[in-house]
């Protein structure tokens, strides 16, 4: 049930630049490679004698690991004097380390082994042409999370933007400027609006007693209030003048918000207005149709999967219960029931997110709503959805307005058509488009409409 993956595609970014000497956080490493798990495939491609490991596909240079003197090709058995046998092994290790510290690299390259030390180069800095970044701190019962507040230049007391991301795990941070998210919040900075982000619990620089992938929906959303408290703060921005973009699931947190303190305005693009439980059924039965699946494989996937819907988010089973259903095993990847996980998130988030009224949320915003759909977003389905929300909000006193951004898809990314988008994602060359193909519709629409309902 290959369509089951595809929700994890969301692309989730962003920002940085200046620390003040009071703060907390230390700024996290950058390893500065490309990698895979070492299995059979990969060794016998390439000649390999091993048969454990990490593979490197790719070394950046004035990296880390090109300090360490790791090349493409070269396989890390060791960090630190701890075992590394997959990609998450590395993650794991080089996540509770800092810019500074020593990581120490046992690896094989042509076959002879190799021991080196260096110490930790911290992740680049985002810069904006026309934009001041700033770090600062949110901080609340065990959590230090990094917030990011860009800044329009030449421009006092601007209108912001709260920028709500997606479900991953990612972090908000990105350098690059040919990334889409980047491409947007330039857009919105250019156009005078200030930009703040936070980071998730245990993503990015941030430190937590539990990590992104450990905590429940109630959790992350506690993060995204505090980090709404910290905005309200800001001496910089015009808090009478708050915009929430909710980026998928982003849009989901919007409304929920909005019950703490309603802002100026709510921009969603890419999400929901049905209750997860319904969403899933539409992910087993209809997204499978963008990608080729006949009807009758749909029909016979949903035997198990829509089941599955109902062992997970009403009936709550652990993962441990859901081994014992052999069909579940052979369907899904049954390592993630292991530890509670499902689409890089623990059990716990989906199955509380599930007990969330999606739509009586909306049905209490009383402010300005912009829904927004992009016409081959494979991942929000399909425009009913922003629709819906625009419909709920009118019906109960708000204002809202919806909108199809022609063209593009879930990540801001314009495409020729549905089919394109797939093809994309199947052969890997999906960030290689996104690059210079960002959706400028988005941007000028949604900046548009913000200055419209400015007060």
């Amino acid at each position: 049930m290959k369509s089951i993956t595809y929700i994890s595609i969301a692309i989730a970014l962003l920002f940085v630049h200046q620390i003040s000497e009071a703060q907390i956080l230390k700024r996290k490493g950058m390893l500065g490679i490309m990698m895979q798990t070492l299995n059979d495939s990969i060794a016998n491609e390439h000649n390999l004698k091993l048969n454990s490991g990490v593979y490197i596909t790719t070394v950046m240079p004035n990296s880390t690991f090109s300090n360490l003197g790791v090349k493409q090709g070269d396989v890390l058995t060791t960090l630190n004097n701890r075992p590394v046998n997959t990609i998450q092994d590395v993650l794991a290790i080089t996540s509770e380390l800092y810019e500074g510290d020593i990581l120490k690299a046992e690896y094989f390259s042509n076959e002879k082994k190799q021991t080196n030390s260096s110490t930790l180069k911290g992740r680049p800095i985002e810069v904006f042409e026309n934009g001041s970044v700033t770090y600062g701190e949110v901080v609340y019962k065990d959590n230090v999370l990094r917030s990011i507040l860009v800044t329009p230049k030449n421009k006092q007391n601007a209108p912001v933007v709260y920028f709500l991301q997606g479900y991953t795990c990612g972090s908000v941070e990105t350098v690059s400027n040919d990334n889409p998210m980047k491409k947007l919040l330039s857009d919105w900075v250019n156009a005078g609006f200030a930009v703040y982000r936070i980071e998730k619990p245990g993503v990015g620089d941030s430190q937590s007693k539990k990590t992104c992938s450990e905590i429940s929906f109630t959790e992350e959303l506690l993060a995204f209030k505090e980090g709404y408290k910290d905005l309200l703060k800001q001496k910089s921005i015009d808090t009478n003048n708050i915009f929430m973009f909710g980026h998928s699931m982003g849009g989901v947190i919007a409304p929920l918000l909005n019950e703490f303190q309603e802002p100026r305005g709510i921009l969603t693009y890419g999400s929901i207005a049905q209750n997860w439980y319904d969403y899933m059924i539409d992910l087993y039965t209809i997204q499978p149709k963008h990608f080729g699946v006949s009807e009758a494989q749909i029909k016979e996937d949903s035997k198990v999967s829509l089941q599955f819907n109902d062992d997970f988010l009403i009936k709550k089973l652990s993962g441990e219960d859901m081994l014992k259903n052999k069909s579940y095993v052979e369907v899904f990847n049954a390592s993630d029931f292991e530890r509670n996980q499902y689409i890089g998130r623990h059990f716990k988030f989906w199955q509380n997110l599930a007990d969330i009224n999606i739509p009586k949320a909306w049905s209490k915003v009383k402010t300005n709503v912009f829904a927004m759909h992009g016409e081959f977003d494979i991942q929000a389905i399909h425009p009913a959805g922003a629709q819906k929300i625009a419909d709920i909000v009118n019906k109960n006193g708000g204002k809202a307005n919806f909108i199809l951004i022609e063209n593009a898809d879930h990540g801001f990314v314009n495409f020729n058509s549905m089919q394109h988008n797939v093809e994309t994602l199947g052969n890997g060359s999906y960030m290689v488009h996104a690059r210079d193909n960002y959706s400028t519709t988005l941007g000028k629409e949604s900046t548009n409409w913000m200055f419209l309902n400015l007060k």
